[in-house]
């Protein structure tokens, strides 16, 4: 997790990053923190690659968690993104929430000590995992990883503000617009690109997840794009107005990416 990775693509527009938007630093990942206390910045790491696996790929539709796994690591994703759903009891899945570069999958088992989702990648992936089982080679640094686990919690919490504020939008136009604010918020989080970007996930998931029709989701969106607020090209978009979608979304007194 330790090497850096630079983007010779063209210039990106205002508000965002050079880097690819599908990959994160290791600066910017959830993870980096913890391993700088497993002795990323050492001479010789070899502590860091007892206790976290960095990089493994992972392929599209591969579940790297199934709900019901005893607990035992939590995932930063590396570069791609993932899905964590739930299975419904007639085997529809109900998407909970999107996974991008630099967040951390599967916190939600440390208390449970099982795993309640399932997480499945939406793209050819990459996730470093750190293992709570090595952690006693840590030994007198315990309580700074501690510290930084609290800090990565803390994220995960600024992460988590936007659920109350989609699951509480009146409309589709408000749902939409929260959706596409909350991903350039977390974009930033992490500085990736966040006014122009890929949609990693399908028309079918966006609209599960925001409990609207797949018709609805797209009719939004081409109504904010006859109105300017964005251009969208496939999966491709670009967030041109986000004042507006601010004001759309009822969010135009809270600051946003």
């Amino acid at each position: 997790m330790h090497t850096k990775e630079r983007d010779t693509c063209c210039p990106t527009p205002r508000g965002s990053s050079r880097r690819k938007s599908n990959v994160v630093e290791c600066e910017s990942c959830g993870l980096y923190g913890m391993c700088q206390v497993a002795g990323l910045d050492a001479p010789v790491p070899d502590l860091i690659d007892e206790i976290v696996g960095r990089r493994e790929p992972i392929a599209i539709n591969q579940n790297v968690i199934t709900a019901g796994m005893p607990f035992g690591e939590i995932y930063a994703v590396k570069s791609g993104s993932f899905k964590t759903y739930a299975t419904l009891a007639n085997g529809d899945q109900q998407i909970i929430d999107f996974y991008y570069p630099g967040e951390l999958m599967g916190l939600e088992g440390m208390s449970e000590r099982v795993y309640p989702l399932s997480v499945e990648a939406l793209e050819a992936s990459s996730v470093c995992r750190l293992d709570f089982s090595k952690l006693n080679l840590l030994g007198e640094r315990m309580g700074e990883f501690q510290q930084q686990l609290i800090l990565a919690l803390s994220r995960r919490a600024r992460q988590d503000q936007w659920v109350p504020l989609l699951m509480g939008a009146q409309n589709a136009e408000q749902r939409t617009a929260t959706f596409l604010l909350s991903l350039s918020d977390r974009f930033a989080e992490h500085d990736l690109p966040s006014l122009r970007f890929k949609l990693p996930m399908s028309r079918h998931d966006i609209a599960n997840y925001l409990g609207l029709a797949v018709e609805t989701v797209s009719r939004m969106f081409q109504r904010f794009q006859s109105m300017d607020l964005l251009e969208v090209h496939g999966r491709h978009v670009e967030l041109r107005d986000i004042d507006a979608l601010r004001v759309i979304a009822g969010l135009n007194s809270i600051n946003g990416s």
